[in-house]
């Protein structure tokens, strides 16, 4: 077989995936629209997927997506059948698509990958206040026993000096004879 020919057949392969990817979204639309899953014991459509039909989390999660958009837009069938539209954009599409935009919008998603898909959904719905996370780290305690030793040591020693006498100053320990002073 000839490189052009090769290429031809895997060409024609391809089409077939995308095909049988549309066709099984179809049908998993009416599946989910007539509730069949439960039927048979399933929680939900994701349940079904990935227990039943073993995807794995991710791919019944796009899927199950795919299936939704289907259902409400049955347009969306098309750029998926002839390759335009990947499955693993579809998640973006469904963030941003709705009934007034499906026109304008779903091109936008034509031959992108994932994360040119995520940059198109975050450029047509942005979110108002980004996501914030606070660090919060541990310091350790023997640090935190010397800043408190370092802190108490004088006002100890202006305490019990007066009271005690400077006789007992030994008797106090290594930490606070510096700051009492000598003996």
């Amino acid at each position: 077989m000839t490189a052009r020919e090769f290429t031809d057949r895997l060409a024609h392969l391809l089409r077939r995936e995308h095909g049988a990817l549309a066709d099984f979204l179809l049908a998993l639309a009416e599946f989910d629209r007539e509730r069949l899953w439960a039927e048979l014991g399933y929680a939900n459509l994701f349940d079904f997927l990935h227990r039943r039909l073993g995807l794995s989390r991710g791919a019944a999660h796009y899927r199950k997506t795919a299936a939704a958009l289907v259902q409400r837009y049955p347009g969306i069938l098309a750029p998926i059948r002839d390759g335009r539209l990947c499955i693993t954009t579809i998640i973006e599409v469904a963030r941003v698509i709705t009934p007034e935009n499906q026109r304008d919008v779903v091109p936008k998603f034509y031959g992108c990958s994932k994360r040119e898909a995520m940059a198109i959904a975050a450029a047509i719905n942005p979110v108002e206040g980004a996501p914030r996370r606070d660090m919060v780290t541990t310091q350790r305690t023997d640090r935190i026993q010397a800043r408190v030793a370092g802190a108490l040591t004088p006002m100890l020693a202006s305490v019990l000096t007066p009271a005690l006498g400077p006789a007992l100053t030994p008797a106090l320990g290594p930490a606070l004879t510096p700051a009492l002073g000598p003996a």
